[in-house]
């Protein structure tokens, strides 16, 4: 017998492939080109059934950044403290984008979207600032905020040209260099 909601697996693979191939037009057009005809007609479930579970192309679109920052969440938020704890982040951070990669590379594309690229900003800001306050406990807020802007626009840079680059660099290796430049740069600027 089938579980009710979400849980059942027939409901979880309609919404996986409403939400791949979602992903597949977005390579293509930006979100208000795409309409839920056409989404269904491609990934051939029935329009009813999209609009049983997503209220319209955007909802959907919602609901996949969602499940992609509860996860980056819990990842980031599951960082241990530690000596190197700029490297594990920044780690993790490259490590998960690289295995989100055909969604970050639309998302912070053409045919993207600000408020996820907003979302990744705070949700990294949340989190970074709390190790520059620990390296650097007398900068004041300020400084911390300013030069937690700067790392991660440098940061998204560095990931969507990586991305874009086809990823030929480990993500500890992108990460060892972000590091080195972070790290060199904090001591004289909040130190």
């Amino acid at each position: 017998m089938n579980k009710p909601g979400d849980d059942n697996r027939s409901v979880r693979n309609t919404k996986r492939r409403l939400k791949d191939g979602l992903i597949r037009l977005l390579k293509e057009k930006p979100i208000n080109e795409i309409t839920a005809k056409e989404l269904t007609e491609q990934v051939d479930v029935n329009r009813g059934t999209f609009y049983f579970h997503y209220s319209d192309i955007y909802a959907l679109l919602r609901s996949v950044e969602d499940d992609f920052f509860e996860e980056f969440d819990r990842i980031l938020s599951d960082m241990p403290e530690g000596e190197n704890r700029a490297m594990t982040y920044l780690t993790a951070i490259f490590t998960f984008m690289g295995q989100n990669a055909e969604l970050c590379q639309i998302m912070l594309g053409q045919n993207g979207d600000m408020l996820f690229v907003e979302r990744v900003k705070g949700l990294v800001g949340e989190h970074c600032s709390a190790i520059w306050r620990s390296v650097a406990p007398q900068a004041d807020d300020a400084r911390i905020e300013l030069f937690n802007a700067f790392l991660i626009n440098g940061c998204i840079g560095a990931i969507k040209r990586w991305i874009d680059g086809g990823m030929a660099e480990s993500p500890e290796l992108i990460s060892r260099m972000v590091t080195a430049i972070i790290m060199g740069a904090i001591g004289s600027y909040i130190g």
